[in-house]
């Protein structure tokens, strides 16, 4: 029996998909499945990339990790890094934290446990629980600090503040707007001045002057009545710090000499006493030859002895007062030096957070005279791509050395405790209402505005 074309065997093609024929859906599935294998694999890189950056992370103030150890009722448990750097934990006090991975802090806290004999063999997991913030001001929308996120960049950052902050809000007029400008760059002025003369003030006390040079060149907007103020609330603290650290230093100063001539003087009194139990030896030992020869009695003999051990007995009370002497003056020197480490720390942390706060308040009068050349210039654009490369970003980034100002851009990764400072640096020229003039572009094609503000 022929078979129709219809029924012959099916051709080369037909056989080669033969499972398609057989089983329609069979594509779907195994789509469905790649697609599921492809996602998991997706997942893995980011988890692993993801817990890469968390084993390279150093702590810092500010962050929060959760200490788990196996088998102790008192964890798990969060705790913060705080400014000297250290957590504290149950049974064990302080570890220092600051500039450790999570891979490091185990294996410190694990080595605690083995020191203080609590677990012998500790199993002590970190993890990272809320990292520390960073910092973005400038011209942005909502400045502040935010919860930080790994691998994100400034233009991330930039997001999550908010973009660009707008240069006007509803119909108000330019005039009204700069008018309100000038007076916070004036408040912004007095507080930066005020600050410069703090940090001369610090600079002179560190070096223990009586006295400080100023800042030479105030605002114009200043009174010279304000200038004086400031200058004299300055003097007066300088004056009243120093007068007390003298003060505790002389007294300490006191107690260290006082000490010193006590253990003089008691080293005296043992040297004196040496001798003359050394000279009472000899006579002991000579009485002894000559009751051995019959020259004299047992009675002159016991005499002697006595005598004796009643000077060895002085020279022991003498002894134990030396070293009570001694051990009054190594605390008396020990409480002056640090009393003088105290001081010298709390100098180098006031000045380091005036800094701080200047940097702030000069980040805060750069935004304002930003505004002031941005009204007039670029209207509501607020995106990187419209403000046609104007955007200048630094970041101050500080490690567990050293502090670093960095140039950046809206790709450049932010890490946790980055302070981010964003301005828009206007390139066409600015109107000064109350000059009446147009600012000029200087020789780097910057302007210059001496009327737009602070006037």
């Amino acid at each position: 029996m022929r078979l129709r074309a219809d029924q012959q065997c099916p051709s080369r093609p037909w056989r080669k998909n033969w499972s398609r024929w057989l089983f329609p859906g069979l594509d779907r599935v195994a789509g469905r499945g790649l697609a599921t294998i492809a996602g998991l694999a997706i997942a893995f890189v980011l988890l692993t990339a993801h817990a890469s950056r968390a084993d390279g992370y150093a702590f810092d103030t500010g962050d929060v990790l959760r200490i788990s150890v196996i088998g102790e009722a008192a964890y798990p448990l969060d705790v913060v890094v705080d400014d000297r750097g250290s957590i504290s934990l149950p049974m064990l006090g302080d570890i220092k934290a600051r500039g450790l991975t999570t891979v490091a802090l185990s294996q410190a806290i694990e080595q605690a446990f083995r020191q203080q004999k609590l677990i012998l063999e500790p199993f002590v997991k970190v993890e990272i629980g809320q990292y520390r913030p960073f910092f973005i001001s400038g011209t942005v929308a909502h400045p502040g600090s935010y919860p930080f996120q790994p691998g994100i960049t400034v233009r991330h950052a930039l997001a999550i503040a908010g973009g660009f902050r707008p240069t006007a809000v509803g119909n108000t007029e330019p005039a009204l707007q700069i008018a309100d400008l000038r007076s916070t760059r004036a408040n912004l002025a007095i507080e930066e001045y005020r600050l410069k003369v703090r940090l001369a003030r610090l600079q002179a006390e560190s070096r223990e002057d009586k006295s400080f040079a100023a800042p030479s060149d105030p605002p114009v907007e200043f009174g010279g009545h304000l200038i004086a103020d400031i200058i004299a609330s300055e003097q007066a603290q300088l004056n009243a710090r120093l007068a007390a650290y003298q003060d505790d230093v002389s007294y300490l100063q006191a107690s260290v000499d006082r000490a010193k001539k006590e253990a003089d003087m008691v080293a005296a009194t043992r040297k004196e006493r040496e001798k003359t139990a050394n000279l009472q030896l000899e006579e002991l030992q000579s009485a002894r030859s000559l009751r051995e020869k019959g020259l004299i009695t047992n009675s002159n003999v016991n005499t002697a002895e006595r005598a004796h051990t009643s000077y060895r007995a002085e020279l022991a009370q003498t002894e134990l007062q030396q070293e009570q002497v001694q051990q009054e003056l190594l605390n008396s020197e020990s409480e002056l030096r640090k009393k003088r480490q105290s001081y010298e720390m709390d100098l180098i942390a006031q000045t380091q957070d005036t800094q701080v706060e200047l940097g702030k308040v000069q980040s805060q009068i750069r935004y304002v005279a930003d505004k002031l050349l941005f009204i007039f210039t670029y209207g509501e654009q607020r995106t990187f791509d419209d403000l046609q490369g104007s955007v200048k970003i630094s970041i101050f980034r500080r490690d567990q050395k050293i502090a670093h100002d960095l140039v950046a851009d809206e790709n450049t990764e932010v890490k946790a405790g980055d302070v981010i400072e964003v301005s828009v640096v206007a390139n066409r020229g600015f109107y000064a209402p109350d000059s009446g003039t147009m600012a000029t572009p200087n020789a780097e094609g910057a302007t210059t505005q001496p009327n737009a503000i602070g006037q």
